[in-house]
């Protein structure tokens, strides 16, 4: 390579190497072809203004092509840790049954007398905050809730069982007594059960589950035990959502009382009968069936789909449509009342397998 040749290469700046380094002796004849105020190379390593763009332009096209697949990986990895959340849930149910001699935990069993309107005081882990507490009852001492009810009342709402994509914080406290814990800074319980499971005998008596009796006649002789559902594969025992969730929205909290019987904040009426008898049911639809927005961030968030467990153990999603079926929330042998008040259609006097 020639003095010349290697002259011409330092006077080039991050050119084409490989032009660079392949170039020969240049003849006079060549020479005459370049400008003289440019140093003599082959190429340049440089954009113009409009390469960038189309550069800028493929990578926000890129982008905007990726993102929406990224966030829908996101949020079925969230469905799917949710739904192995439920299918615990399900297990600590089945466990409490075979220690409990059958009854699910709820109001009639592990819960208090519901007409006394006071506070829990209960010093173990897995003793009810309130009168439908059944998430103390069950994974209390599996997850390590604390023994003070206060303390424990927070670890229910922050167990690692809270579902990665509810991201619902509660708004207000709706009633109950003042606990020291504002009620904004927690987040919305993950998970609730159904109240149509707990119609039984409540220290000697008969506990109708009112107002759900408006709608269907229950059995009397359930008890609250699980072999007297029905089949256990079409029995669902928690669903995505909690109770309060307003018709604006607005989701409340009820503090540590025994004497509410709509389902505090624990349980709910069921999906199936989210219209008249909503009563801050988080699967409310409005008057054509259609989910309400309130009811797509709680009890369907999951891209508008429910997650729920049934009693055999199983845990699936359901859409709006499929979620509503009254047999999934009641006892068999159940007998429907007052039609209106699904939002399936049934008739009077149907019983529910």
């Amino acid at each position: 390579m020639t003095d010349e040749t290697l002259g011409r290469i330092n006077q080039c700046y991050l050119r084409d190497w490989c032009d660079v380094f392949m170039t020969k002796p240049v003849s006079r004849t060549s020479r005459r072809n370049y400008p003289r105020s440019r140093p003599l190379c082959y190429s340049q390593i440089a954009f113009t203004l409009i390469e960038l763009l189309v550069v800028i332009s493929i990578i926000a096209l890129l982008v905007g092509i990726l993102l929406p697949a990224l966030g829908a990986a996101r949020r079925a990895a969230q469905a799917a840790v949710c739904l192995g959340h439920e299918r615990g849930l399900g297990q600590a149910a089945a466990t409490y049954t075979t220690d409990e001699r059958n009854f699910l935990p709820g109001p009639n069993t592990s819960g208090t007398y519901l007409w006394q309107n006071n506070a829990y005081q209960g010093s173990r882990a897995n003793e009810p905050v309130q009168s439908w507490d059944w998430i103390s009852p069950t994974l209390g001492n599996t997850i390590g809730f604390s023994t003070d009810p206060i303390t424990r009342y927070r670890d229910i709402y922050e167990t690692e069982f809270k579902c990665p994509a509810n991201d619902q914080f509660y708004d207000a406290q709706y009633t109950g007594p003042n606990i020291g814990i504002d009620p904004t800074s927690l987040p919305m319980s993950s998970y609730t059960a159904s109240l149509g499971f707990q119609g039984g005998t409540t220290h000697g008596e008969f506990f109708p589950v009112f107002p759900i009796t408006n709608a269907l006649t229950l059995p009397e002789s359930t008890g609250s035990k699980m072999d007297a559902m029905g089949p256990p594969s079409i029995k669902m025992w928690a669903m995505d959502g909690s109770r309060y969730v307003d018709t604006n929205g607005v989701i409340t909290f009820d503090s540590l009382i025994k004497g509410n019987v709509q389902g505090g904040n624990f349980m709910t009426r069921s999906p199936a009968v989210a219209t008249r008898l909503s009563s801050g049911s988080p699967h409310r639809v409005d008057n054509n069936g259609e989910l309400v927005e309130a009811s797509k961030r709680t009890g369907f968030r999951h891209n508008e789909k429910m997650n729920g467990v049934f009693l055999d153990g199983h845990a699936e999603a359901f859409d709006n449509e499929t979620s509503r079926a009254p047999e999934f929330y009641f006892p068999s042998g159940s007998t429907i009342r007052t039609p209106t008040f699904f939002v399936a259609p049934v008739s009077f006097g149907d019983v529910l397998r």
